[in-house]
């Protein structure tokens, strides 16, 4: 009886062998056939041998291959990469001039933009400066005051810079002249900086005096609002104090000079002299004149606006009093 018989010993091939039911089954095979079997095994051994050695041979290739390939791939990597490398600088190192010029037009631009945004700011503030000082004037004495020179009524006002009361007072006449029947009252500034608020005292009038001297009356009550309105008072001043002349746009060699000569030092004693003499020892004092009649009242300190409308009147009453010798409440003060 004939079946396959699958010798694992033959190289994997499926035999067909003839083969009795009872030879098959004996325990001692034949001679021959152990002969046979022997034969095979070393033909299959020289055969996979020789398969072995071909297919080592052919790893080898493969990766021999393989390293070639790689070390390619990498070379045109490395080229391709330089030549990418080269051709960027040359194309930065080529930019048309013209686009660095549009680059650099832009940069101005917004330059010039922020500036014309501080400039005009700037303006604003400049303008807000002399806001509400109109009526600023000068008198024939070369002194300032805010007002109709001609007014009936004078305030003549007594100042220190650095002193807290004048700041705190300082809207007080102001009002006086603005809600004053048609210029019936002005508002004359004099120069008194007491000697406990020196140096800073004296150099606050001094600036005002030569702002004012380029820019005019206007300026000066500007300055003097613009000192009182920043001042820590009590001869400290404040740290911006400097750039006052850029803020009113003066001409720094003319500003320099006049702070720096005699006469704008002689002005502020002129005034310091005539406030000793009409008996001013302190500021604010106020010295509310009539100007038809002669005769003037002090005011001493920060007084309100109904202390002087007080006054006035009652030089009005005086004035219109007769030669009976009756007393006017403005003389008892005085």
């Amino acid at each position: 009886m004939c079946f396959p018989v699958v010798n694992l010993k033959s190289c994997g091939n499926i035999e067909f062998r003839c083969r009795s039911i009872t030879n098959n089954l004996s325990p001692n095979p034949s001679k021959r056939e152990g002969t046979m079997d022997k034969q095979r095994n070393e033909k299959c051994s020289s055969g996979n041998k020789t398969i072995f050695a071909w297919a080592g041979g052919i790893v080898v290739v493969i990766g021999m291959v393989w390293l070639m390939v790689i070390s390619f791939i990498t070379y045109k990597t490395q080229v391709m990469t330089n030549q990418l490398l080269d051709k960027m600088s040359t194309s930065l190192a080529t930019k048309p001039a013209t686009q660095q010029r549009e680059s650099g037009n832009i940069q101005d631009e917004v330059k010039d933009a922020l500036k014309s945004i501080a400039d005009q700011k700037l303006a604003e503030e400049r303008k807000a400066l002399y806001k509400g000082w109109d009526k600023a004037n000068k008198n024939t004495d070369g002194r300032y005051i805010y007002g109709d020179p001609g007014a009936r009524f004078s305030l003549i006002n007594y100042e220190d810079l650095e002193c807290p009361f004048c700041k705190r007072f300082k809207e007080t006449p102001k009002y006086i002249v603005d809600t004053a029947t048609a210029g019936a009252v002005n508002w004359e500034w004099r120069h008194y900086p007491m000697s406990f608020h020196e140096p800073v005292a004296t150099k606050a009038a001094a600036i005002a005096e030569c702002v004012a001297e380029q820019k005019g009356p206007s300026a000066f009550w500007a300055v003097t609002d613009y000192w009182f309105n920043h001042t820590e008072t009590n001869g400290k001043g404040f740290k911006d104090a400097d750039s006052i002349p850029a803020l009113f746009e003066v001409d720094q060699a003319k500003y320099d000079t006049c702070m720096g000569s005699t006469e704008v030092i002689k002005r502020i004693k002129l005034d310091m002299e005539a406030g000793s003499a009409a008996g001013v020892d302190g500021t604010p004092t106020t010295i509310v004149r009539d100007n038809v009649t002669g005769k003037e009242v002090s005011v001493v300190g920060a007084q309100p606006f109904s202390k002087f409308v007080e006054v006035i009147q009652a030089m009005v009453v005086d004035s219109q009093k007769d030669t009976s010798g009756e007393a006017s409440p403005a003389q008892q003060e005085k």
